[in-house]
């Protein structure tokens, strides 16, 4: 219960940095809990189901709009055209690279923990220099914006890589304001997170227990406050630096089991 609930704040929180939350939980639950890896990466992504939750609580004026414009103009509106395709390039990049990266942790053993590392080292490295935001609003994404977008995301299933932090850069790239940008990668979360927990738990790779439902509750409600929290002082923070230290302290830790 106390892993359950521990497990959960940390994914309702980090979800919405640009720091890999599955990477930091995988880590954690691993180092803290002394669960394999290959296991606590797919804990670690049947969480979203309950962060996929909350952003569409926050974010439901969003999602009622692109409801009702597609009702209304149909499904060629360009929101709702552009979450389409973003998410199916999202899932037929991410799929396969879920797929191995599973395979991988189980046939590295310590040494995917080292990878985590640096790739949370790359995430800090992509938040050094971010690029001038434009004033590209949700109504002006192309298709083309999708692709890019969704190849994006669908890297971000790699332990260690952030896919708030890759898809919000990516849009600021496209020339897309900063709020609009990150509104937008909190909507394009949800059915991308929704589909990593339905993954995790169809392959059994999960047991679905009341302490794994707890989990993903407290992940929900503790992401609700977060997001909110997030779009308000996003601008102010060094979030290089914060995910730069949680690469170094996981290589850290690899380093010291090894010698161990």
């Amino acid at each position: 219960m106390l892993e359950a609930l521990a497990l959960g704040a940390l994914q309702g929180v980090t979800e919405w940095l640009p720091v890999s939350s599955e990477g930091v939980v995988a880590v954690v639950d691993s180092f803290a809990f002394d669960r394999p890896l290959a296991d606590a990466l797919a804990f670690a992504l049947w969480l979203h189901l309950g962060t996929a939750v909350s952003a569409a609580v926050v974010f439901r004026r969003e999602f009622i709009a692109v409801i009702r414009g597609a009702h209304v103009s149909g499904p060629g509106t360009p929101t709702a055209r552009f979450l389409a395709i973003a998410t199916l390039v999202s899932g037929l990049v991410g799929l396969p690279l879920l797929i191995g990266a599973a395979e991988l942790s189980v046939s590295l053993g310590n040494g995917a923990m080292a990878v985590v590392g640096l790739a949370m080292l790359t995430t800090a490295a992509i938040q050094v220099r971010r690029p001038r935001p434009g004033m590209r609003t949700r109504e002006t994404l192309t298709v083309r914006d999708a692709v890019i977008i969704g190849i994006a995301q669908g890297t971000a299933v790699l332990p260690g890589v952030s896919r708030s932090g890759v898809t919000v850069v990516a849009l600021l790239l496209r020339g897309v304001e900063r709020r609009e940008a990150l509104v937008m990668s909190f909507v394009l979360s949800v059915p991308v997170s929704l589909g990593a927990a339905a993954y995790v738990g169809l392959t059994s790779a999960v047991t679905i227990t009341s302490e794994a439902l707890l989990s993903a509750f407290v992940a929900g409600a503790i992401g609700v406050a977060t997001i909110r929290g997030f779009l308000t002082v996003a601008s102010r923070i060094n979030f290089a630096a914060f995910a730069g230290s949680i690469g170094l302290a996981i290589i850290a830790g690899v380093v010291a089991q090894t010698i161990k």
